[in-house]
């Protein structure tokens, strides 16, 4: 590269010292010079992890140096738990750890004897220090080079809350081992491994509160190093805990937007970090250098090179990057997974990236998940609500009448075949016609060799094709698995690896998804395509699929408690979790909700805006009508509000299923009162409150207001509702026939009368636990109840929603619910729809971010960020206020309709978001 003759590298750690030797190897020319401000053989911190892949990358990247820093390794292939009820032992993990100190000097002699100019102990105050054609800064969490360039680098940096100290000891440990330990004042957990045959690191770890309670705050690193010596003292057997800068910290969470300005770069530490507990930072940085120089070497202009290096390591680092996240997230929360077994414990920790399924986990740790079937029965599904159930009783519900919910489609055929059941832009169908279709479907997921209870993942949208290869696979003994079409690559993966799923049907418009990322490591043999043309290796048409197929279909023996279909939750919260149900779960949902809240007749058209492949949507457009011979409206594609409203002026529908962000974009769509909405006798409305204003605006357009119900994925469908004839605006509904309620205090008492308490739900189409999350089971399906998290206030039978049970935070020392302000700002008439949130301040104090879309017109100006906090002192209490307002052109949705949080709380604020005293 003719155009670079000289590189400075600032930092003399194992980033730059290894960027240096590929540089001088690739382009011996170069004047090549490293900088470190500590002199030689200072080091932080102990050992250096690498994973066995993470080695194997190495040796095919860069041999030499694999050669030279493997002799001096520490090995082992198992990984242990240890936990105070027990002990779990994870096969196949296996990892290598050498000192850093050694990795260091092996490092920094190869480079001398390549020729590299290395000096220590020269500290550089500013960049115009340093003159050379590039400039990369392998200096670390607090680079120079990054400092010098930083709204160009454009970094975001937060911390997680945990806190940890970094020691050593004279201790050697048999393999990577984590003991997890609980104390009279908190938890603790100690990541230790030896590095050298006499030598390990020991990192420990406690939470916010714990740490705390210790005073380690007010410790120097001795102080600190005999308090966690005493802390554990049996793994210790009396071997002391070694200091080397050894303070407390709470993990950084760096990631730069841009590595590259002009002729700067950043590497390793200096653009990004990854905690500990995936392994080594170092790794990271190594493979940064690797990717640099290659970019460098195959490139002849530098500033392509740069592009380069950015384009194709950024996002590959990202990945690495946010599995580090999610890991680091799951330990933030470890001593509240303690009292799990230890299989259970150790499934959740195996898992806690999301990427992992139980039968990848076979393959990788197979004697541990021997254990594990032995110990938990092979995972058998298990229904925790007793036949005698009060709610059943009270409906009149019998379990055995149920043992296939197909039943709820072919029942038709006997009480009106020729009665349409499916109209829309997709085409109509009768029920005989209908039946026909799923008979075909469910014949050839026979043929095409499934086995009982084999996973079908649906790719669909809302057109004929979905209810006629749900009921014929429910017919057969499949399990169809119901996925939202918004989903992304890298979820979309974890879905089908953790169905198993060998078979999956998926919409033409959308095969493109099942490409790369998405399809890989997964056991996917065939991706039946539908409503298109089907191209590619593993794929076939619809048409093909079900050619020669007879259209009947005997039902396979199954029972009412039989796994029969899968939902995911929406992962607005976290990472989404397969919810079971079982065949008699609709039919409850029709005796229950149906029969006494909705009420349909059998002349209703039902058009649920909401799609099928979530709960609302599923009982809305196939569990209600068809139970009763009624006729359902499928509307394929985006429900923007003009193709809503001309699918109503169209097919004339007389139910509407919406949520309040449709009826908000209905109600204010321009000349929506021209319209015809005649047709229209019954709204209603799930998810979230409406406010009163957009209840009075539908009320005009239709002569009636939604009637709004709450539910879950859980229970399947909707449990409190409204009546049709009283709606209490601001309420979530009173208690559905069949459920039982009950709320529950903090301290586990029943609320006195206008006291708020968690709510609990009870009924017979209940979850009974979550796919391979046996730690979200127990939170979630606590015996034979289901705990919502949401906390209610109950006035004369009807529930009026509060908040989250876990959203409550502390501002100005006084505790707010961030939804509580939410709901406030949404009333400003400048206001199109906003979300609150909690945010960490740079100086560690919590306040209130609002991100909000303003309605057409209003601009995002500080002026306007003033009088909306002045709004919110006028009506809340004045410490109340959002002292952060974001604007955005939309809020992000999860495939429910609702705001999606999680995607929310993972945007940095912008740069030039209104911040308030």
């Amino acid at each position: 590269m003719s155009q670079l003759s000289s590189v400075e590298i600032l930092g003399g750690g194992p980033a730059g010292l290894y960027t240096a030797i590929l540089l001088r190897r690739a382009m011996p020319h170069l004047r090549l010079r490293v900088t470190e401000q500590n002199p030689k053989g200072a080091t932080f911190g102990f050992g250096v992890v690498f994973s066995d892949q993470a080695l194997d990358f190495l040796k095919a990247d860069d041999p030499e140096t694999h050669d030279l820093i493997t002799p001096a390794m520490e090995r082992w292939r198992n990984m242990t738990l240890n936990l105070p009820g027990g002990q779990a032992v994870l096969d196949g993990v296996g990892f290598s750890a050498i000192g850093r100190l050694e990795l260091i000097e092996v490092l920094r002699k190869r480079a001398e004897a390549l020729g590299v100019e290395i000096r220590f102990s020269h500290l550089i105050e500013s960049l115009d220090e340093v003159q050379a054609d590039l400039i990369i800064g392998a200096d670390g969490l607090n680079s120079l080079v990054r400092r010098s360039n930083q709204a160009d680098f454009a970094p975001t940096i937060e911390h997680f809350s945990n806190h940890f100290a970094w020691f050593g000891t004279e201790r050697p440990f048999d393999t990577l081992t984590q003991t997890f330990v609980k104390m009279q004042r908190g938890a603790f957990n100690a990541h230790h491994y030896r590095y050298q045959p006499d030598r390990s690191t020991f990192i420990v770890e406690c939470d916010d509160a714990t740490f705390q309670a210790y005073g380690f705050a007010a410790m120097d690193e001795a102080e600190s190093a005999r308090a966690c010596e005493s802390i554990f003292a049996d793994l210790l057997d009396g071997a002391p805990l070694i200091t080397n800068k050894s303070t407390w910290r709470q993990f950084p969470r760096l990631w730069c937007e841009n590595w590259v300005v002009g002729r700067h770069l950043l590497l390793g530490d200096a653009a990004h970090t990854a905690h500990f507990s995936i392994g080594s930072g170092t790794r990271l940085a190594m493979e940064d250098a690797i990717a640099l120089v290659r970019a460098l070497s195959s490139h002849d202009d530098v500033e392509q090179a740069l592009a380069a290096y950015q384009a194709e390591r950024q996002p590959i680092a990202r990945k690495i990057v946010d599995a580090a996240n999610t890991s680091a997230t799951w330990y933030e929360n470890f001593a509240a997974k303690m009292d799990l077994s230890p299989v259970d414990f150790g499934l959740d920790y195996l898992m806690r990236s999301g990427r992992v399924d139980t039968d990848r986990l076979r393959r990788m740790a197979p004697g541990f998940m021997a254990r594990y079937d032995a110990e938990k029965g092979g995972g058998n599904i298990a229904d925790p609500v007793g036949h005698d159930n009060a709610g059943a009783a009270e409906v009149g519900f019998r379990r055995e009448d149920h043992p296939n919910c197909s039943s709820i489609l072919w029942d038709n055929l006997f009480r009106n075949p020729d009665k349409l059941a499916l109209i829309g832009p997709a085409g109509s169908l009768t029920y005989a016609e209908l039946v026909t279709e799923a008979a075909r479907w469910g014949n050839a997921f026979i043929a095409a060799g499934l086995k009982r209870g084999d996973r079908i993942p649906f790719f669909l949208d809302d057109t004929p094709v979905y209810p006629a290869a749900f009921f014929g696979a429910v017919r057969a003994g499949f399990v169809p698995v119901l996925l939202n079409t918004q989903t992304t690559a890298d979820v979309l993966n974890f879905f089908l690896q953790d169905t198993g799923a060998k078979i999956a049907l998926c919409e033409a418009a959308l095969a493109r998804r099942f490409e790369g990322e998405a399809l890989h490591g997964t056991t996917l043999e065939r991706v039946v395509i539908v409503n298109g043309a089907a191209d590619g290796e593993g794929r076939i048409a619809a048409a093909d699929f079900l050619a020669g197929q007879p259209d009947t279909l005997d039902c396979a023996d199954t029972g009412p408690e039989d796994m029969a279909f899968w939902m995911y939750s929406s992962g607005s919260t976290g990472r989404p979790k397969g919810i079971v149900h079982l065949h008699h779960d609709m039919a409850y949902t029709q005796t229950s909700f149906g029969k006494h809240a909705l009420k349909l007749a059998e002349d209703d058209i039902c058009f649920s805006v909401p799609k099928i492949f979530f709960a609302y949507g599923f009982g809305n457009a196939l569990t209600f009508p068809f139970s009763i011979g009624a006729t359902t409206l499928l509307m394929p594609g985006q429900p923007r509000p003009d193709a809503v409203l001309d699918m109503i002026e169209k097919y004339r529908p007389t139910v509407l299923f919406g949520l309040p962000t449709l009826y908000t974009a209905l109600a204010r769509t321009e000349n929506v009162g021209t319209r015809d909405l005649s047709s229209l006798r019954q709204s209603m409305s799930a998810a979230e409150i409406l406010s009163q204003d957009i209840y009075d605006a539908w009320k005009s357009l239709t002569g009636h207001g939604p009637t709004e119900g709450l539910g879950s994925t859980e229970l399947l469908h909707i449990y409190l509702s409204n009546s049709l004839s009283d709606h209490r605006i601001g309420s979530a509904g009173a208690r559905v026939p069949g459920y039982e309620i009950r709320l529950e205090t903090p301290d586990g008492r029943v609320p006195e009368p206008g006291e708020e308490g968690v709510m609990f739900v009870r009924g017979d189409s209940s979850a009974p636990s979550y796919w391979n999350r046996s730690d979200k089971t127990k939170e979630t399906m606590r015996g034979d109840w289901i705990y919502t998290g949401d906390r209610f206030i109950e006035v004369d039978g009807y529930y009026y929603f509060q908040g989250r049970a876990d959203e409550l935070i502390k501002v100005s020392g006084q505790w707010v619910w961030p939804l509580e302000v939410e709901r406030c700002l949404n009333e400003h008439p400048d206001v199109h729809e906003c979300a609150v949130m909690a945010h960490q301040l740079e100086d560690r104090r919590m306040t209130l971010r609002a991100v909000i879309r303003l309605r057409e017109g209003r601009a995002a100006t500080d002026v306007q960020s003033d009088a909306l906090r002045a709004y919110v002192k006028t009506r809340l209490q004045p410490y109340k206020y959002p002292r952060i307002v974001d604007y955005v052109a939309d809020l992000p949705k999860t495939g429910t309709g609702k705001i999606d949080r999680q995607a929310l709380a993972a945007m940095p604020v912008r740069q030039d978001a209104a911040i308030g005293l």
